[in-house]
C-alpha cells in the first residue's frame, strides 16, 4: 500500500471517528428535533437580552416621570393620519384627559409625533465592568414607552428588560451553586459508599423530606428587611439552593454507582490514578450529559419559584427589578383592569419558561444513544 493510500486511509479514519462521536451525535440529533431547536434558539435569544438588557432599553429602568402614570402603550406608525409615509417610524405622544362626569383618566394620541431613533446618547449604563450611554433606539425631546408606563412614570419594557437580566442572573447562580454541591455530594457518595454514602444519604433525604413552598416561606421570613437589596438577593438565593441541591445529589449519586466498577475507572484505578483524579476525569465527564439536562429543566423552574415568591413581597427587593417583583405591582383586579399592560412580563415568563424546557426536552433526547431521531 502506497503512501497516497495509507494518507486517505487515515483521513477516512479520523473523519469516520469523528462523525460517530457521543457528542457528535447528540448535536445532529438535536439539529432533527425541531422543538429542540426553538427551545436552543429560545434560550440564545433570552440570553441576548439579559447580556445587552441597558442597551436596548429606550430608558433608564429607574427613571420616574411623574406626568406619564399609567401611561398606556404607544403603537408604531410608518403612516401619519393624513396617510403620508415615513422611512423613519414614530409614535405619537399620549394625552391624558379626565372624564368630569366619571373622574376616570382617558388617554388619547395627540397630533405631535415623536420620531424613533436609533443607536441614540443616553442614560449611562454599565456592561461587563465598562461604562457605556449608547441605546438602540428612543429620542431625548420625548419619551416613548412602546409597553406604557407603571405607576410611577417608568417604562415598562427597560423594567422588563432589565428584570430578564436580575431573572436569569437569581435562576444561573441558584442552579450553578445547586449543581456544585449536588455534584461533589453525589459523586463521593457514590464512588466510596460505605458508612460515608450512608450518612450523605441521610442528610441529603433529609433536605428532601421538607415540603417546599411552607419552608421557603419561613426562611424567607427570616430575612432582614432592612438590610441592603443585595444581601438580601444573595441570601434568598441561598436559601434556594439549601432546598434544591438534594434532589440532583441523589441522581449523580445512582450515575456514579454504574460508572465506578466500569473496565477504566478500574485501569485507572489500577494504574495508580488517586481517587480524586478518577471522580474529577473519569467519573464526572460521563455525568455531563445528565447534568446539562438537570439544568435546563430545573433553571425554568427556579424561575417560577423566584416570580412566585417576588410577587408575594417576599423575594428579590426594591430597587432590584425582576419579573416577579414588577408583577408585585399588580396586586388586585383593579390595577390589573386600569393598566392591563403591568402584566406584560408574563409573556416573557411563559416564554422563557417553553424555552427552557423545549431546551431541555431536545437536550435529553439528543443525548440519549438509544433515542429514535424524529
Amino acid at each position: 500500500m502506497d503512501s497516497n493510500n495509507i494518507q486517505t486511509l487515515n483521513a477516512e479514519t479520523d473523519n469516520y471517528i469523528k462523525v460517530n462521536s457521543h457528542w457528535h451525535l447528540s448535536y445532529l440529533r438535536l439539529k432533527k428535533n425541531r422543538y429542540g431547536m426553538f427551545g436552543f434558539y429560545g434560550v440564545i435569544f433570552i440570553l441576548f437580552l439579559a447580556v445587552f438588557a441597558e442597551f436596548l432599553s429606550p430608558h433608564n429602568y429607574k427613571k420616574v416621570v411623574q406626568d406619564e402614570l399609567y401611561h398606556p402603550p404607544q403603537l408604531i406608525h410608518f403612516f401619519d393620519n393624513n396617510g403620508n409615509f415615513h422611512f423613519r417610524p414614530f409614535v405619537y405622544k399620549t394625552i391624558e384627559e379626565m372624564d368630569m362626569e366619571t373622574f376616570e383618566f382617558t388617554f388619547s394620541e395627540s397630533e405631535e409625533m415623536i420620531p424613533i431613533k436609533f443607536f441614540i446618547q443616553g442614560d449611562e449604563y454599565t456592561i461587563f465592568g465598562m461604562n457605556f450611554n449608547l441605546r438602540l433606539f428612543g429620542n431625548n425631546d420625548g419619551n416613548i414607552h412602546l409597553l406604557g408606563t407603571d405607576n410611577m412614570g417608568r417604562d415598562m419594557l427597560s423594567r422588563m428588560l432589565v428584570g430578564t437580566q436580575i431573572t436569569l442572573l437569581f435562576a444561573l447562580i441558584a442552579v450553578g451553586a445547586s449543581l456544585i454541591i449536588g455534584l461533589m455530594i453525589g459523586i463521593s457518595s457514590g464512588y466510596f459508599g460505605g458508612t460515608y454514602d450512608l450518612v450523605a444519604q441521610r442528610v441529603t433525604e433529609f433536605a428532601l423530606s421538607f415540603p417546599a413552598y411552607p419552608l421557603y416561606f419561613a426562611l424567607v421570613a427570616l430575612l432582614p428587611r432592612r438590610a441592603d437589596e443585595t444581601v438580601v438577593f444573595i441570601l434568598f438565593a441561598a436559601i434556594i439552593v439549601l432546598l434544591n441541591w438534594a434532589s440532583i445529589a441523589r441522581e449523580i449519586r445512582g450515575k456514579t454507582f454504574l460508572v465506578r466498577n466500569l473496565e477504566f475507572v478500574r485501569a485507572a484505578r489500577a494504574l495508580g490514578a488517586s481517587r480524586s483524579r478518577i471522580m474529577i476525569q473519569h467519573i464526572f465527564p460521563n455525568t455531563l450529559s445528565h447534568v446539562i439536562v438537570w439544568t435546563s429543566f430545573t433553571i425554568p423552574s427556579i424561575i417560577l419559584v423566584e416570580t412566585f415568591l417576588s410577587f408575594l413581597g417576599v423575594g428579590v427587593q426594591h430597587p432590584m427589578v425582576s419579573w416577579g417583583v414588577m408583577l408585585n405591582q399588580v396586586l388586585d383586579i383593579q390595577s390589573f383592569a386600569y393598566a392591563p399592560w403591568m402584566m406584560a412580563p408574563v409573556g416573557m415568563i411563559i416564554f422563557t419558561v417553553l424555552a427552557f424546557n423545549a431546551f431541555g426536552d431536545g437536550i435529553r433526547d439528543a443525548v440519549d444513544p438509544y433515542a429514535v431521531s424524529k
